[in-house]
């Protein structure tokens, strides 16, 4: 006759599958806490490595080090300290096209043609130094069917040359 355990088989396993699920929870942890093997961009170089002697080969290393470090300065600069940006605007009752300048004698002044275009983008590459500079065009914010599109296209002609960017507050979100 078959006789029962004296002791519960519940014992001896409740305790063994906390420990599964324990070892199985590591498992998954693994990633996030392991290191890369290729990394060695963050490790200090090694001080028993032979130096070089030459006074020009030590020069020439420091200044590739100073135009690398420039360099990743200048990639982690924000747009906003990249770029100088100047706005124009888009008049809703006839479409042309306004810069503003608040030292001229007239604050707002019309872009006629290329050749005022070009003195505006002459002028504000000059103010901005060595950032890079970026011309907004705002669209009109009440809809009044200004501007037309031969006058987009000729003010795209026109900024063909520079970074622009035009502002449709009516156009679909993308």
């Amino acid at each position: 006759m078959i006789e029962l355990p004296k002791r519960s088989v519940t014992r001896f396993f409740v305790p063994l599958i906390d420990v599964l699920i324990l070892l199985f929870c590591i498992f998954l942890l693994m990633p996030f806490v392991s290191t890369p093997d290729s990394g060695k961009t963050g490790e200090p170089p090694d001080p028993t490595a032979e130096l070089p002697k030459d006074v020009a080969e030590l020069q020439r290393q420091l200044t590739d080090a100073k135009r690398r470090i420039d360099r990743l300065l200048k990639d982690r600069a924000s747009p906003g300290d990249r770029m100088s940006v100047k706005v124009l605007e888009i008049d809703g009752d006839t479409g042309k096209l306004y810069s503003f300048d608040p030292d001229g004698p007239d604050p707002r002044q019309e872009v006629r043609d290329q050749a005022d275009a070009q003195r505006l983008i002459d002028r504000h590459r000059r103010l901005s130094g060595t950032k890079e500079a970026f011309f907004l065009i705002l669209y009109p914010r009440k809809l009044t069917g200004y501007p037309l599109v031969k006058q987009l296209d000729t003010y795209r002609r026109w900024f063909k040359d520079v970074p622009v960017g035009f502002d449709n507050p009516w156009a679909a979100a993308p």
